[in-house]
């Protein structure tokens, strides 16, 4: 492989990065190549590695950059995730295990999402049933007032238990969003140190 084609393959897997960062990359590379000059091109290039390897480490450290970076723009945001998606298609793993991985991670998503949306649909039914059993314990009213007394707290009872549901699946789906935020950044973080 010579320096161009080096060059022309790393710069096929850089041309997704911000502009300026782009732009930084491809001039260290070629000032690194100008430096070593034509006849130790070879020994640069395999102490780059791959050029593969070197688009995955040059985005980690872009992404890395980025994730150090206090700023909470939504464009800051969007730049992040699409960093963070590159990192993994330009790093060197194989596909269909990156494949597997990532449809896992969206399995077990979809599933606490359809648990936490089962505990609402519950919380809403007791509400609901709360509702009805105090309507028909009115009807009792001139029939027995045992009767009215334990529709009454059998609907409180139903109420209670739909709103504290209710809070209970309020309270799971806020800290497991945070938790997988956390897991992302972890799994970035430990990503970025074995790169």
């Amino acid at each position: 492989m010579t320096r161009i084609e080096y060059l022309a393959e790393l710069d096929k897997y850089l041309r997704k990065l911000p502009k300026e960062d782009y732009q930084e990359a491809m001039d260290y590379y070629i000032e690194y190549f100008d430096e070593a000059g034509p006849e130790r091109e070879e020994h640069v290039i395999q102490e780059l590695g791959s050029p593969k390897e070197a688009a995955s480490e040059i985005i980690s450290n872009v992404l890395g950059k980025h994730l150090a970076n206090n700023d909470k723009t939504p464009k800051s945001r969007a730049t992040i995730i699409g960093l963070t998606i590159l990192s993994l298609f330009a790093a060197p793993l194989a596909l269909p295990l990156l494949l597997s991985l990532i449809v896992f991670l969206l399995a077990c998503l979809a599933a606490g999402l359809m648990l936490i949306f089962a505990a609402y649909l519950f919380g809403l039914g007791g509400i609901l049933v709360a509702a009805i059993t105090l309507f028909e314990s009115f009807t009792l009213l001139g029939l027995s007032l045992p009767a009215l007394s334990m529709g009454i707290g059998a609907s409180l009872l139903s109420f209670g238990g739909g709103i504290l549901i209710w809070i209970i699946a309020t309270t799971i789906l806020r800290y497991s969003g945070r938790g997988f935020v956390a897991f992302v950044k972890w799994i970035n973080h430990k990503r970025g140190e074995y790169v």
